[in-house]
């Protein structure tokens, strides 16, 4: 695979299974009160609902403006765990039902910075151990204050782009007994699907009509 570069553009574009984001903001429990009252951005919550509602294979790439352009996120290891486990939280205790650990992975793809030398060698004051990573606050955690340190002093951490990768319903390997693939729901309660390259929200009445489309059109009756 070619390595990408900051600031040139991404070799796909979105589309129904292709989604890009910016930031790096899961659900509106890691957003400031300002990003949330402003409307500066979606959290990405909304896009995993709706790409697990259209039972496809589906990508979100974090680090990645709407026009295509590469930015990444600087990350070090911890910031890597840290985002994981909050992904954790959030699809398997925050949405519902609770998305099965097969229906999702994620990666981190690396990005050529520009114009600045990066520290790949994390040297945190205490282990990752005896950090307490609190996956919901309204202030800004301790590993982003690390980051912001880091760049503070001109040690930039490596670029990466957070690949978040959304598998098919699989009947043989659903945990919840579901004969059918379910809706989801996010950590608002609210349901999102996936419509040509952009989500939409669902009323009850409206899950239930497209429920019943997708099991025509998948010959499951």
């Amino acid at each position: 695979m070619v390595k990408l570069k900051e600031n040139e553009e991404f070799s796909e574009e979105e589309s129904k299974t292709v989604e890009f984001k910016a930031h790096d903001r899961l659900g509106f429990t890691q957003m400031t009160v300002r990003e949330i009252d402003e409307r500066l951005f979606q959290p990405s919550s909304r896009t995993i609902c709706a790409f697990l509602n259209i039972n496809r294979t589906c990508d979100l790439y974090l680090g990645i403006k709407d026009d295509g352009t590469v930015i990444g996120h600087h990350m070090f290891r911890p910031q890597m765990e840290h985002f994981k486990q909050a992904l954790d939280l959030l699809l398997e205790e925050k949405f519902d039902p609770p998305v099965d650990k097969y229906r999702y992975a994620v990666n981190f793809i690396e990005v050529e910075a520009a114009n600045r030398h990066v520290v790949y060698s994390d040297t945190p004051g205490l282990t990752i151990k005896q950090k307490h990573k609190l996956l919901e606050q309204p202030n800004v955690c301790w590993c982003e204050r690390e980051i912001t340190d880091h760049k503070r002093n001109k040690k930039y951490p490596p670029l990466y782009i957070i690949h978040v990768k959304i598998n098919k319903w699989d009947a043989f390997k659903d945990s919840q007994g579901f004969k059918v693939w379910p809706y989801f729901t996010t950590e608002e309660g609210k349901c999102y699907k996936r419509y040509n390259a952009s989500n939409h929200e669902l009323t009850q009445g409206q899950v239930i009509e497209e429920t019943k489309i997708d099991l025509q059109l998948n010959s499951v009756l």
